[in-house]
């Protein structure tokens, strides 16, 4: 079992756009990102550090339709897009991926 954590990257602003989702932004690369709302609820998890099963959990129980299988795909998926300059990982095998 992966014990990979996720955890924003703190320099990262994040600014909500209303019910549209949110825009990040990080000043050490001058890169935007962004997000729809269920990437501004997974953001606002990621405030502490979670694991990819974490995340999920998250989707399906926002999300009752979605299936366990699919929310780690779209969790991972989601993760890896932001990784390493919107997101950070912690222990385990990120970079294996």
């Amino acid at each position: 079992m992966n014990k990979t954590t996720y955890r924003v990257n703190e320099v990262v602003s994040c600014a909500d756009e209303d019910e549209d989702g949110a825009m990040l932004y990080n000043p050490d690369k001058d890169e935007t990102v962004l997000l729809n709302p269920t990437g501004r609820s997974i953001w606002a998890l990621l405030g502490a550090p979670r694991t990819l099963d974490e995340v999920a959990d998250h989707l399906t129980a926002t999300y009752p339709g979605v299936t366990s299988e699919q929310a780690l795909q779209d969790a991972d998926k989601f993760i890896q897009s932001l990784l390493p300059d919107f997101v950070l990982s912690e222990g385990g095998d990120a970079d294996a991926r």
